[in-house]
This record gives structure tokens, sequence and C-alpha cells, in this order.
């Protein structure tokens, strides 16, 4: 199992050679186009054209990936480790009950 601790220092090596001098904005910029993929196969998909929805699918599921190879590369452009600030947010994500609470989120 690949943990985003993994993904990070495998594509360190990777970026600085494939990508010498890039800046920090350039892998925030590269998923957010990978993240406009993923709405076009998503609308392809509701709308039911261009494809199968199998094909649709295939194509969401790689964007999902792309989205989070290139906001990997970007925490580690700002210096962020991803594991970390997944886990403490997530910690404070799961907290919400939006169910119980639909203005704040907050447990009772």
């Amino acid at each position: 199992m690949l943990t985003f601790k993994q993904l990070q220092d495998e594509q360190r090596p990777w970026v600085e050679h494939n990508f010498p001098g890039r800046e920090a904005v350039d892998p925030l910029l590269g998923a957010v186009e990978e993240l406009g993929e993923l709405a076009h196969a998503q609308l392809k998909m509701r709308l039911g054209i261009r494809g199968t929805e199998a094909e649709h699918k295939e194509h969401a599921a790689d964007s999902v990936a792309d989205v989070i190879i290139f906001l990997s590369d970007y925490c580690t452009a700002m210096g962020f480790d991803l594991q970390s600030i997944m886990e403490k947010t997530w910690a404070d994500v799961k907290q919400r009950d939006w169910q119980m609470d639909p203005l704040n989120g907050e447990a009772q």
C-alpha cells in the first residue's frame, strides 16, 4: 500500500529530474486542470454522451489519482507533509455532524 509519505518521497526525485526549476504553483495548476477533467468525465457520464459509463468512470478514476499526485507535488514544493496534514484535517472533519447541526456541523 502506498502512503502519502511514500508518494512524496518517490515523487520528489522524479519531479526534479523531469521538471527541473518548476515553480511551486505549477503542480497546483496541474491539480486544477485534472479536477476540470474529472468534472468533464462526470458531466459526460451524467448526460450519457461521448462514451460509455465504463469509459467515463475509468477517466474519472484516473483524474482523481492525477489530482492527488499533483497535490502531493504541491505539498512537497510548499514543505507540507501530506500524510500529517491529511491525518490532522480528517481528525477535525470527522467530528462534524451536519445532521445534528446543519448550521455549523458541531457535534452536541
